[in-house]
């Protein structure tokens, strides 16, 4: 299998910066709990895990996988919405050697064939019959999956009793662990088709753990509400469950996504971070429980996965008393990016930050060839926190990997302070009469409209421009918008006219994939249907 593996000299600097280090997740995570193993390490609805829990859990179920033969590197995937089972998993295969692979709770049998076809997956663990049979999915997949020997549910059925087996009063048992083999995957959100299964390390991790806790100064004493769905992507399990696990502080997460419920869990538990998709931070700022609310602990809202309107993140601010703390990387890639609380207002809202340490970074041209001070490229990186490339596939891997650096479709402008403005998509910009249109600019400049709750702006065949501009919209309650009304407004705010949205598409609910972030092809699909 192709791996676009750090080079040894790479891996040489970055285990001599501190960033690479020689334990791996449950190792981790046992030094974290050791000064309070009784404080809560992982909250859903209706359990909470104290540290000691958790690792008395993850060590039994080690000792179930030991003993049904999975072998070092086998795959075991989960399937979970934000519930405990996630972290006990990990601790488990982290111990166990095997390969942790978490899915997202929402999909069904098409993306469990591919996905579990391209993992291998040895087990399979599936939440509990709650409205929908999980179990039921996979059954008839099995005959196409030989490797596949085991699949339970959280509620003991299947193939193993999952409550029976993390019960157990298993001693103590651990493979030896390699921090540096690829032991994760995260899982793509599936915008454009079913989603792939990106390697991760546990340096990997845990450089970037240390550049986040670092930017947002988490502590112990910290109580971060995990709002993204945790089964896919990085904002909803890695910000909200792991990393928090790996410097001893607790994890809360919110099981069923509503605003209310989310602005009603960071207020009762009184948490000082929150991580979250931008969508689900505009509903919560837009809910009409967000101005009375007492989240006067929280402190940090970190925002991933999609870009957060500028207007948003300063009502975000204003409204809660806390900073916004903004990601940019890609689940295939890794984390080049990154803003800090310490940075300026203006820059917390606008940019995704400054380049990491360790990290290579280029703005390039369509040849790959880093473009001029001030000019707009196509972002390239490598570094202590990249990606191994995707599980199992190697002609992906070969496309999205040049030279070792991460090819992310991204166009970016760096300015004289070294922050990076995310601009557009190089293959999603619109061409309307040969001139290219960000669709990003006018998403920005439509969120300001008092209107709208929700937009994007995509591009429609045109017999005569090739492309015209239309928005997709979501309106706040009982407002009303058409599209002359909003080329007024747009042409107030002095957008050029002939990046005019020239079609208006009103929806109740803007189509969403798995990681909860807008799928602009499902947008322009029911665009087209219209």
């Amino acid at each position: 299998m192709l791996l676009p593996s750090p080079t040894a000299e790479l891996a040489e600097r970055y285990c001599a910066a501190g960033a690479w280090q020689a334990r791996v997740v449950h190792e981790l995570v046992a030094a974290a709990a050791a000064p309070d193993p009784a404080k809560d390490a992982v909250c859903d609805a209706t359990r909470r895990l104290s540290y000691a829990e958790l690792l008395q859990q993850g060590n039994a179920l080690t000792a179930f996988l030991l003993e049904a033969g999975v072998g070092d590197g086998d795959c075991v995937a989960v399937q979970s919405g934000n519930t405990v089972e996630l972290a006990v998993a990990h601790v488990a295969c982290s111990r166990a050697g095997a390969t942790f692979v978490p899915l997202s709770s929402s999909w069904r049998r098409t993306e469990l064939r591919e996905l579990l076809t391209v993992s291998r997956a040895s087990v399979l663990l599936v939440p509990a019959a709650d409205g929908h049979d999980y179990l039921a999915e996979v059954e008839p997949l099995r005959r196409a999956l030989p490797e596949l020997q085991l699949a339970g549910s959280f509620d003991g059925r299947g193939d193993l009793d999952l409550p029976a087996v993390l019960a157990r009063d298993a001693p103590p048992v651990a493979r030896p662990g390699d921090p540096n083999l690829p032991r994760y995957t995260m899982a793509s959100s599936g915008t454009t088709n079913v989603p792939k299964l990106s390697l991760w390390t546990d340096n990997n991790l845990w450089a970037f753990c240390r550049a986040w806790c670092d930017a947002v100064e988490l502590a112990p004493g910290d109580r971060m509400a995990g709002i993204a769905p945790a089964g896919t992507g990085a904002i909803g399990y890695v910000y909200g469950v792991l990393f928090p696990l790996l410097v001893g502080a607790t994890s809360i997460l919110l099981e069923h996504w509503e605003p209310a419920a989310a602005l009603a869990l960071v207020e009762r538990e009184r948490a000082t971070a929150v991580t979250a998709v931008p969508t689900q931070l505009v509903k919560m700022i837009q809910e009409p429980s967000a101005a009375t609310a007492d989240l006067s602990d929280l402190r940090l809202v970190t925002n991933a996965g999609a870009p957060m309107p500028p207007d948003a993140a300063a009502a975000i601010e204003e409204t809660w008393g806390c900073r916004i703390q903004t990601v940019y990387g890609a689940t295939d890639g890794g984390v080049p990016l990154m803003t800090r609380v310490d940075d300026p207002p203006e820059k917390r809202r606008t940019t995704v930050g400054r380049v990491l340490p360790l990290t290579d970074f280029v703005l390039a041209d369509p040849e790959l060839e880093p473009v001029a001070a001030g000019t707009p490229g196509e972002i390239l990186w490598r570094g202590p926190t990249k990606s191994y490339g995707y599980l199992n596939d190697d002609a992906r891997t070969a496309e999205v990997f040049h030279d070792g650096f991460y090819r992310s479709g991204d166009l970016g402008l760096m300015d004289e302070d070294g922050y990076v403005r995310i601009v557009g998509r190089v293959k999603d910009m619109i061409l309307r009469g040969g001139q290219n249109i960000s669709p990003r600019e006018i998403e920005e400049v439509v969120a300001r409209h008092p209107s709208v709750a929700e937009a994007v702006a995509v591009g429609v065949p045109d017999p005569v421009y090739g492309e015209r501009v239309c928005v997709a919209a979501v309106l706040r309650p009982g407002a009303a918008l058409d599209l002359a009304g909003l080329g007024a407004f747009l042409a107030e705010q002095r957008l050029a006219p002939f990046k005019v949205p020239e079609r208006l598409e009103l929806f109740d609910e803007l189509p969403r994939n798995a990681s909860g972030k807008t799928s602009k092809d499902d947008v322009r699909r029911l665009v087209l249907e219209r």
